[in-house]
């Protein structure tokens, strides 16, 4: 997980953790346990036995949708027309306001000579304005404010001894840990606005965290008995969340090339299969019921699948 630190230049959002206004901003390293991991993830971008694709995935209220193959964020139509929105940026997720304006990162490794890592957090206006909305910083960092709920507070995790914690960052700009509930190795977020509960992967455990803090345990031990996607390592086994309006949760498990369906009684049944070389990593469902899913390749490509309801699904890129 990355997250940045830095000055915010929107005075109605919160400045994201560890800056204060018209005082700067403390950067902050991640410890050399995140660091490793997320050098780690980097390196096996290449290395296919150890794929670490994108779950940004959204709509507009005009149903444009947008999602990220870690070197374009690309939109596509209502027509199903696929243009490039924003260009050469890495990032793995992406957040829509209420204006409709896009947000993401870009991440970026300067080589072997600096050694050098960097962050930035931009917005793509809905006129289709691009500006950085958190300028650039060196290093990993922490909040990116990309999980979001609709009141504009923002959500991450930090490392605290042995286990990750929860933040939470308010309108105002304050921080503060949002549940007492150690997690043992946060992964992914969703916000959902259908139920207004906060999503997360620790590890191979889907919980669900409520406005006030109250942890559930929706799914514990989701890694199937047989040889994972492409050999991929159990902290990237499980990859985006997203909900319905009926209360289903559903989960992206790269790792066994399907996606998992959470009812509000906690069954679990399977919902959907990748074909021979595909696997899926992230989704959602748009406001039509239309489900559209990512997925990820052996060779390190996405695309989207649009699902229809005479079966023969639309896709686009990959």
């Amino acid at each position: 997980m990355i997250r940045l630190k830095t000055q915010n230049k929107n005075r109605n959002f919160p400045l994201p953790y560890g800056c204060m206004r018209g005082v700067g901003c403390n950067y902050k390293i991640f410890s050399m346990h995140k660091l490793i991991s997320l050098l780690f993830s980097c390196f096996i971008l290449i290395n296919t036995t150890e794929a670490h694709p994108g779950i940004g995935i959204v709509m507009d209220n005009e149903g444009n949708v947008f999602y990220t193959d870690l070197t374009h964020v690309w939109k596509i139509s209502p027509e199903g027309k696929r243009t490039v929105a924003v260009k050469n940026v890495h990032t793995h997720e992406l957040y829509l306001d209420a204006n409709g304006d896009l947000f993401g990162e870009h991440e970026w490794y300067e080589g072997e000579i600096t050694d050098k890592w960097g962050n930035y957090v931009w917005r793509l206006s809905k006129d289709g304005v691009f500006e950085k909305f958190i300028p650039d910083v060196e290093g990993f960092l922490d909040n990116t404010t990309l999980i979001r709920d609709p009141a504009g507070n923002s959500y991450w995790a930090i490392e605290f001894g042995n286990a990750d914690v929860l933040m939470k960052q308010t309108l105002n700009g304050r921080d503060h840990i949002f549940t007492p509930h150690k997690f043992d190795d946060i992964r992914w977020m969703h916000y959902s606005e259908n139920d207004n509960n906060l999503y997360v992967v620790d590890h191979l455990t889907i919980k669900k965290i409520t406005p006030s803090g109250v942890v559930e345990i929706l799914a514990t031990n989701l890694k199937e008995n047989k040889p994972s996607f492409e050999g991929v390592a159990d902290r990237h086994y499980i990859f985006g969340l997203w909900t319905d309006t009926d209360g289903n949760v559903y989960v992206a498990l790269y790792g066994a090339g399907k996606v998992k369906k959470i009812s509000p009684e906690g069954r679990i049944s399977t919902f959907f299969f990748s074909e021979e070389g595909w696997s899926p990593c992230g989704g959602m469902i748009d406001k039509n019921g239309t489900v559209w899913i990512m997925e990820f390749s052996s060779g390190n490509e996405t695309r989207v699948r649009k699902m229809v309801s005479n079966g023969e699904d639309i896709l686009y890129g990959g």
